[in-house]
């Protein structure tokens, strides 16, 4: 095995790992900091490939209404929209630390957008009392990716690409090391190490659904619970209308125009599953999709992306139609105070204007931008279906992003404990800046005081018989994709926790497709039964963990919220056994 050795080994290069290594080099750029991504800097990661009708980044700026104690009002929408599950001091943090995070950013060249006045225009966003959503455009996130990247490399910060970190080495409950492999050409690396940062964001492709980027497969997750590390949260992930084939979200302004919904028959298919109230609600429901966009057992929105899922169920393909008004439109019935927070317009845009009209009005930047991928929506209707978008939970943290594991930091969607059941849209680009702030300089802090611990040559074994890796990871996929993901039914999660221990107990083997892979897959494994425990666990229903009774659209019977369950999960791993707790989040003090 190949051996490097650095004093802080930052493990992810996303929005996150970038801000952490950044932190930790103006902290002390004597020491040799390391930045592991699994594929090349710059091209791998949610950070730089996703994109939205208007990405945010959630911010309380001086200006922010309200004008007293603005942050801790952010602070309060985190925990509320959260469900109470999260930490409350996580939250403050994110909220206080919010303005200089941005004000990072823009010293970087990020160009947020302005009012004629000079100050950020910010706008209302789903989970949010006030506007606080900042953004460049479609590409907000891509922006800041960018920034970062051209950052790093005017420091000496070393970058490793191409190298995928599948495991750490603890002694004594400290990280000393990591286990990594090239993925371009199977070479094994030992990285010895003071700190480590985990930053491998989410595990998107758990799900067949997803607007994830391939390589995103759980492994900090997966490595730091093999580590000891607690991780808290994971039945929690955001669910929203996407694209089916690019990394797109149709959120806000998208649903706020009022596209006609239809499926490949050009039939508006949602009358068919929704109560008599909603049906006649169901202007309102869609404008209101627009500022509650993933989903939420709390939002009445809710019934749309259960309708898209039935139907989708049943074999049909779904699309917003730009074209066309919804044969339920009413401008009168549109919430004025949301359009006026969200779009600076008031309803009479909605008055004999067809939604394409409306979108050109109110964002003009997602049609052109649309038109870069050969999307036209004045000629053609946009392929719409529920997607997996965001891991609510992760890695549990403290203040200084570290865990409960000597050396172990996480930061971004891979860390957990800062958000609860769902979060403001904006929040998760906050967090991969706020967090990754602190992690790089505590993590500087904690290794300028200790010395390397050496590690022995290690051997591994990798089976040889067993379900191949490819079969497997089919099976994973579907498992989850079928028993974990918006509908949620005490029968089926039970199956799946069945069929998990299936594979576990045969095995999976390595294949054609190369050691990364078949590593990747094993993380996947612990990863999939980690949620579905998790999943299993929370009998109730709260934000994005629907659990029901009985799904038969219009007929939605759930397993109601249960204030008993004001509190988190927590799991770890004792030998080879997923152990848990229920334990009480951190409160706000009043």
């Amino acid at each position: 095995m190949r051996r490097i050795k650095g004093d802080i080994i930052v493990i992810g290069a996303g929005g996150a790992g970038l801000r952490a290594s950044l932190s930790a080099y103006e902290k002390n750029p004597h020491l040799k900091i390391l930045l592991i991504s699994k594929k090349p800097i710059g091209l791998g990661g949610v950070t730089a490939n996703a994109f939205s009708d208007r990405m945010a980044f959630h911010a309380t700026l001086s200006y922010t209404l309200p004008s007293e104690k603005n942050y801790l009002h952010h602070a309060m929408d985190i925990y509320r929209i959260g469900g109470e599950v999260s930490d409350y001091n996580l939250a403050e943090i994110l909220a206080k630390n919010s303005e200089s995070a941005i004000n990072y950013l823009i010293s970087l060249g990020v160009p947020f957008v302005r009012t004629p006045d000079g100050k950020i225009d910010q706008f209302l966003t789903d989970g949010s009392l006030y506007p606080r959503a900042c953004y460049v455009g479609p590409n907000t996130s891509i922006e800041i990716a960018k920034a970062l990247v051209r950052k790093v490399k005017e420091t000496k910060i070393e970058i490793y690409e191409n190298l995928m970190v599948y495991d750490l080495i603890v002694k004594q409950d400290r990280v000393i090391g990591a286990k990594a492999i090239n993925t371009l050409t199977q070479e094994k690396f030992i990285i010895q190490g003071k700190a480590f940062i985990l930053a491998t964001g989410g595990a998107g492709e758990l799900y067949h659904q997803n607007v994830f980027t391939s390589e995103m497969t759980g492994d900090g997750y997966a490595m730091a619970l093999r580590a000891g590390a607690e991780l808290v949260n994971m039945e929690f992930m955001q669910i929203g209308i996407c694209h089916p084939h690019i990394l797109f979200a149709e959120s806000g302004s998208m649903f706020r125009a009022l596209p006609k919904i239809v499926d490949e028959r050009e039939r508006e298919f949602l009358l068919d599953y929704l109560s008599e109230e909603d049906r006649k609600d169901l202007c309102v429901l869609e404008f209101k999709k627009g500022a509650h966009w993933p989903i939420s057992f709390e939002s009445p929105t809710k019934v749309i992306d259960l309708s898209i899922y039935y139907h989708m169920k049943k074999g049909h393909k779904i699309f917003m139609n730009f074209m066309e008004n919804p044969s339920y439109l009413s401008h009168e019935d549109i919430p004025e105070e949301i359009l006026k927070w969200s779009e600076k317009i008031g309803k009479e845009i909605f008055k004999d204007t067809s939604p394409y009209e409306r979108l050109i009005k109110i964002n003009p930047q997602i049609v052109e931008w649309l038109k870069g991928y050969n999307i036209d929506l004045s000629k053609e209707p946009l392929p719409i279906q529920n997607s997996l978008q965001h891991f609510q939970g992760g890695i549990k943290i403290r203040e200084d992003a570290g865990t409960n594991i000597k050396g172990l930091f996480a930061v971004g969607e891979c860390a957990g404990g800062q958000h609860g059941a769902n979060r403001p849209g904006g929040n998760s680009l906050l967090d991969t800046q706020v967090f990754g702030e602190i992690a790089g300089k505590k993590a500087v802090e904690y290794a300028e005081n200790i010395d390397f611990i050496e590690i022995s040559e290690i051997e591994e074994d990798v089976f040889l018989k067993g379900i191949p890796a490819k079969i497997a990871r089919e099976k994973i996929k579907d498992i989850i994709s079928q028993n974990g993901f918006l509908v949620r039914i005490e029968e089926d999660i039970k199956r799946g926790l069945r069929e998990l221990m299936e594979i576990r107990k045969e095995g999976i083997s390595l294949d054609d497709n190369g050691l990364s892979y078949y590593y990747e897959t094993i993380n996947m494994l612990d990863v999939a039964e980690l949620i579905l425990n998790a999943i299993y666990i929370r009998d109730e229903s709260r934000g994005p963990h629907l659990r029901f009774k009985r799904f038969d659209p219009p007929i939605l019977e759930f397993f109601p919220k249960n204030p008993h369950w004001n509190k988190y999960i927590v799991f770890y791993k004792k030998g080879n056994e997923f152990k848990y707790e229920i334990r009480e989040p951190v409160r706000p003090r009043e």
